[in-house]
């Protein structure tokens, strides 16, 4: 009796009751997982409400083995919203980019309808969980929403689970010391497997893989003390706004790891701040480095080289090299991408063919990019048309890079 009592009060204390959700309902047909923590989860064998706490990869590869219509709730604004922006040019007028968006919503709009039970780091609102009633949730640690494997996360999850729900959890690329994107690979293959689809996700998981290899194969064989040194540079209105003139990625991040061991060029900030993606940098460190070439990723918005050619805000970094020779590139449009996508080969390849114009010249990444989201997102030309529009990547067909 006081046991039962006890049982009571702590469910109580964590904002729900023993009766709330069930997990699985008794006659269910079940399985048993093993997921990233090396905790095995009994799910249903066909879930039909599912959450996820991701940035777009769980939705990705559920789109890619039909199982988006089991999703009811979603743990990233960024997948839902449609984003537009104006950058102001030398002299006067603007020039605008619209309807940028995640692949995935492209595909699947009814996502914009969908319920949002998280909105920041660790803030999973589980009332609205408890009310979708969710057959699985499957949280994948290192996205936007949820940064870190820290006890607060793992509270998190330890709520959720004392609310009957299973949770199947990923432990995406930021959950590790040393970069790499072999982990990604087990994250597909388990997503797929919870839904009875282990061999599609893990064929998804192999072209990805092949995707990569389309850079490394060719860039194996350059010496370290010829190849040239590549910028992350985030153009971001904050650090503006701050008095830096931008920011960039620590030696030991994702960022880096891409340039200095798949790309083979050199990763040319070797400062402090080993693993941080957002290192402020002001007009002389910027000068001091004066890359190559300078990639442009999303930083609290989009960035085109345009916005460092000729915005007037940007006049102070105009006779950097880089700049001066034209060898500013932007990458996708990608918010809220704190732990990879399964875009990432279209990021490393661009990456790529910038550092080594000439290694790359046979292939037209505007082009290539078309067959990578017809094989990604099972879709026709037009569409994956679409798709290189909503990642704001038509620059490569206007300059046939």
């Amino acid at each position: 009796m006081l046991r039962s009592l006890l049982i009571i009060l702590l469910m109580a204390s964590l904002g729900c009751t023993p009766t709330e959700k069930p997990s699985p309902p008794r006659g269910t047909p079940t399985r048993s997982l093993r997921d990233m923590r090396g905790k095995s989860v009994r799910l249903p064998l066909q879930p039909r409400r599912v959450i996820s706490i991701s940035d777009g990869l769980v939705e990705t590869v559920m789109s890619h083995i039909g199982k988006m219509d089991a999703l009811v709730g979603l743990g990233s604004s960024c997948v839902q919203r449609i984003f537009d922006y104006e950058f102001p040019q030398a002299g006067s007028g603007s020039y605008r980019y619209e309807q940028g968006m995640n692949p995935v919503l492209l595909l699947h709009p009814e996502l914009r309808n969908l319920p949002l039970v998280a909105h920041s780091a660790a803030a999973v609102n589980f009332e609205s969980v408890a009310a979708l009633q969710p057959d699985l949730l499957i949280l994948r640690i290192g996205s936007c929403t949820l940064p870190r494997w820290d006890d607060k996360t793992r509270l998190v999850v330890s709520r959720l689970e004392a609310m009957g729900i299973p949770v199947v959890v990923l432990l995406g690329p930021p959950c590790f010391e040393t970069p790499d994107l072999k982990r990604m690979s087990e994250e597909i293959r388990l997503i797929g497997a919870a839904f009875g689809r282990e061999e599609e996700a893990v064929r998804l998981a192999g072209f990805l893989d092949a995707s990569t290899r389309i850079v490394t194969e060719r860039t194996r064989k350059m010496q370290t003390d010829t190849v040239p040194e590549v910028l992350m540079l985030g153009l971001s209105p904050k650090a503006r706004a701050g008095g830096s003139a931008g920011s960039t990625s620590g030696p030991q991040t994702m960022e880096a790891f891409f340039i200095d061991s798949l790309v083979r060029a050199r990763h040319a900030y070797r400062g402090p701040g080993a693993q941080s993606s957002a290192l402020l940098l002001n007009t002389e460190q910027l000068y001091a480095i004066d890359p190559d070439v300078i990639l442009l990723p999303t930083a609290s918005g989009f960035h085109p080289p345009e916005e460092l050619y000729t915005a007037p805000y940007y006049r102070r970094l105009q006779q950097m090299k880089a700049v001066r020779n034209k060898r500013v590139y932007a990458l996708p449009w990608t918010p809220c991408n704190c732990a990879r996508r399964a875009e990432y080969p279209v990021e490393l390849l661009i990456m790529a063919k910038a550092a080594y114009p000439e290694l790359f010249a046979d292939i037209r990444v505007h082009e290539w990019v078309l067959d990578f989201y017809r094989e990604l997102y099972n879709t026709d030309v037009e569409t994956a048309r679409r798709i290189r529009r909503a990642q704001w990547l038509d620059w490569m067909q206007k300059e046939d890079f």
